[in-house]
């Protein structure tokens, strides 16, 4: 995964990215096998072959990393959705195909997250996709106030998480773009409907 350029200059010492990187794809890479509670800090320095120091001189500790590490994932999905799809600037809900993308690339992450709803990363997840949801409700002024936007935010957040646990734990041959116009329609009727 790339880290993207961060601080007042926009840019990242390259040791400094190369080691975040991998602690934070050493935590990608552990999740999958034991869930995110149990991990320690010693379990990810020894799988990203880092020293406690340094992950200590990046991160505060294991929660740190891991508001790091998703901040990363979301940045760098949104940064590369948008710059391959211009048309997604003037689309509703820009954050489901990249996510959708991401857990087909990342399959057993996504599968682990979303099996272990009481985990504090699939919360953190559900957090930010409900901030993503209610901005762009709020910046596109959807419906005629007929629901109230934070009626609508969970109807499209429920609806999104339950499309994504059945797409990653079923076999359907659906394409992250398939299931992303599958949700998009039924997100945007639903919209509809209720305006």
């Amino acid at each position: 995964m790339k880290i993207e350029p961060t601080g007042k200059s926009g840019s990242i010492d390259r040791r400094v990215a190369r080691t975040r990187t991998l602690l934070q794809d050493a935590l990608i890479a552990l999740i999958p096998q034991h869930g995110y509670a149990p991990i320690t800090v010693e379990d990810i320095c020894e799988k990203a072959n880092v020293g406690r120091s340094t992950f200590y001189t990046h991160y505060s500790g294991k929660d740190d990393l891991r508001s790091a590490t998703i901040d990363a994932h979301l940045r760098a999905l949104t940064h590369r959705r948008r710059s391959a799809d211009p048309q997604a600037h003037g689309r509703l809900f820009v954050f489901s195909l990249p996510m959708f993308e991401h857990a087909h690339a990342f399959r057993s992450l996504h599968h682990a997250l979303l099996s272990s709803g009481g985990d504090t990363i699939h919360d953190e997840i559900r957090e930010r996709i409900h901030r993503a949801v209610r901005r762009e409700l709020a910046d596109k002024r959807i419906g005629d106030g007929a629901v109230p936007v934070e009626c609508a935010v969970q109807f499209i957040v429920g609806a999104f998480l339950a499309v994504l646990t059945w797409w990653i734990a079923s076999d359907t041959g659906l394409s992250p773009v398939q299931v992303d116009h599958l949700f998009q329609q039924m997100a945007l009727n639903g919209m509809r409907a209720s305006a």
